[in-house]
């Protein structure tokens, strides 16, 4: 796939997800009724896919050449969820961080969660979420990238593109982040099934967490605030780093080993090497898309100042 394409794709994935916002929120205007947060998280999920897959059929690009499931070893599969176990220290220190500007979404949306029957939730938010996800960010759009043979700065963009499909500034942050750690599996393996099953567990998890500790979500901002008011938020937020540091530096390592036990560690350690074929990656419509999405996100932030 021509990265130009893919980014084309992506404006059109932002108007998506902007039509959705704007068709829900008629929808409770006129009959005063809301979607479930099932069918909310189903509709959401499908105006991720719908795009990347239609142009890719259109194009008459190979799925299985933009989306590479193939088999990993069960040793590779057991350090991938390590691998996202040790990455949790750092998404909570730039959760922590996100949350002095602004709210934590998954809080603000964690009573209606905990109030579907949890096998639902992991369904939905543990493999269906991950699956599209995968599917299009570590697939389409990192492979479309990598043909330009600039594999680092398609490791970004496709992970920065990742955390502002989510709209909202909180996980924007964490997702990026993410969205790059997940990347790294794919390099190391050469499989989206490694990011798959690492995206599945980090969100398997939080759903368990999200179910046992409810309470303590929904006091969450209101502790967050206490330790602001104590000066304490700073203190706490630098011990996240240290053990965001450390941690992550053992993710390093695991990931490494990932690629050696896929026979892929001289392309994996080549990688800062790679010869570039001169394209910027950046496109009219991919620049479109994110501003569109900024502002969105801008406005959202806006909004629930007077809420």
């Amino acid at each position: 796939m021509d990265y130009k394409k893919a980014n084309r794709a992506y404006l059109y994935m932002i108007l998506s997800t902007l039509a959705l916002v704007l068709i829900l929120t008629a929808w409770v205007f006129t009959t005063g009724r809301s979607f479930s947060i099932a069918a909310n998280n189903i509709l959401s999920e499908l105006v991720v896919l719908v795009p990347a897959i239609a142009t890719i059929l259109y194009h008459g690009d190979r799925l299985g050449v933009l989306i590479p499931f193939k088999r990993i070893k069960i040793s590779s599969a057991l350090l991938t969820m390590l691998y996202v176990v040790l990455l949790f220290p750092l998404v909570t220190f730039i959760n922590s961080v996100s949350m002095l500007f602004v709210d934590n979404t998954i809080v603000g949306m964690a009573d209606e969660i905990t109030g579907m029957p949890m096998w639902e939730m992991f369904l939905l938010i543990g493999f269906f979420g991950p699956l599209v996800e995968e599917i299009v960010f570590r697939g389409f759009f990192l492979q479309s990238y990598q043909r330009t043979g600039r594999i680092i700065a398609s490791m970004i963009l496709s992970s920065l593109l990742f955390g502002l499909a989510h709209m909202n500034f909180n996980q924007f942050a964490y997702g990026a982040a993410m969205g790059f750690m997940l990347s790294l599996l794919v390099e190391a393996t050469g499989s989206v099934l490694t990011s798959f099953i690492a995206h599945a567990t980090f969100n398997s998890i939080e759903v368990v967490l999200m179910y046992a500790t409810a309470d303590v979500l929904d006091n969450a901002e209101s502790m967050l605030t206490d330790m602001q008011e104590k000066g304490q938020i700073l203190l706490t937020i630098g011990i996240y780093f240290v053990a965001a540091v450390i941690f992550t530096a053992i993710a390093f390592c695991v990931v490494v080993r990932i690629s050696d036990i896929e026979k892929r560690k001289e392309f994996f350690a080549a990688i800062p090497r790679c010869r570039k074929q001169g394209y910027k990656l950046i496109t009219v419509p991919l620049v479109l898309a994110i501003v569109i999405a900024a502002v969105y996100m801008i406005g959202l932030e806006i909004l629930n100042t007077f809420i």
